[in-house]
C-alpha cells in the first residue's frame, strides 16, 4: 500500500506558466505529469503509515533534535543577515 500510495504522489496535472490546470484543446482532457518528490508526499505517507515504512525515519529523527548549527553561524558571514538575527 506505502508503494502504491507514494507512486500515486507522482501523477499531477500539468500547469501553465500561472500554475492553471492546462487542459488538452483537442480533447479537452486534462494534462497529466510526473512530479518529483515533495514534502507532501513525504507527510502523507509519514500520517498514514509510519516514519519507518515511508523511509523516511532518519528524517524525522533529524527534525526532532536540536540544529547541529546556530542560526548565528548560518548568518555571520554575511553582513546584511547579521542585522536581522541581532
Amino acid at each position: 500500500m506505502v508503494l502504491v500510495e507514494h507512486e500515486l504522489y507522482h501523477a499531477a496535472q500539468e500547469t501553465d506558466a500561472f500554475g492553471a490546470p492546462k487542459f488538452s484543446k483537442s480533447t479537452g482532457r486534462p494534462i497529466f505529469t510526473i512530479r518529483g518528490h515533495d514534502v507532501e508526499e513525504f507527510v502523507g505517507v509519514v500520517r498514514r503509515y509510519g516514519a519507518d515504512a515511508a523511509g523516511v525515519r532518519a528524517m524525522v529523527d533529524a527534525a526532532n533534535q536540536k540544529p547541529e548549527i546556530a542560526r548565528v553561524q548560518i548568518a555571520h558571514p554575511c553582513g546584511t543577515c547579521q542585522l536581522r538575527v541581532a
